[in-house]
């Protein structure tokens, strides 16, 4: 009897891998990021993402941005006439949903759609006076994502689109409602 208690405790000790056998080398997944736009502070425009892995190839997230710029001048399309305008602000809070292909999510090439609510205001950003709408944004994006550090806790991506602004207040005016964009970020993982 003590020999058969001795073998069932031996084997049991056996069947569990010594730590030795443990490869931990590589580090835990990480699931969400959380990045800033730091080149873009250079220019005054401040953004920020969320971004959780949802599903190998899915991730879904949360962005926000502000910009404000004092005075300056454009061209309207069309006629060539050129208009100065006043202060302008922008200001946008956007679902993301991402589709990596690589099914390895917060990293590699991804297409990501975009939507939300995108606030407005401007002194003559239009011929003819003031300019303030609230609007929804649709857009896309090309990105990709890099990991990096021994434990996969940094990230950086780059990457651009688009985004489409129809008004859902005031009208708009001449504002241009196509906005090409632009996402050079860095943040953490975890």
């Amino acid at each position: 009897m003590k020999r058969a208690l001795t073998a069932a405790v031996a084997a049991l000790l056996c069947a569990a891998p010594a730590r030795a056998q443990i490869d931990d080398s590589f580090p835990a997944e990480r699931t969400q990021s959380l990045s800033l736009l730091p080149f873009h502070f250079l220019f005054g425009f401040y953004a920020g993402d969320y971004e959780r892995v949802v599903a190998p190839t899915l991730s879904l997230g949360l962005g926000s941005s502000y910009f404000s710029a004092d005075g300056y001048s454009y061209e309207e399309l069309g006629s060539g006439a050129t208009h100065q305008t006043g202060e302008l602000n922008y200001a946008t809070l956007e679902g993301k949903v991402r589709y990596y292909p690589s099914a390895d999510g917060l990293n590699g090439v991804s297409f990501g759609l975009t939507f939300g609510p995108t606030w407005v205001r401007g002194e003559n950003v239009a011929p003819g006076g003031e300019d303030t709408f609230t609007a929804l944004g649709v857009g896309f994006e090309v990105a990709r994502s890099h990991t990096m550090g021994v434990d996969r806790r940094f990230y950086y991506g780059y990457g651009g689109g688009g985004k489409r602004l129809f008004p859902v207040t005031a009208a708009s005016g001449e504002a241009e409602l196509v906005i090409p964009t632009l996402r050079l970020s860095v943040g953490v993982l975890f």
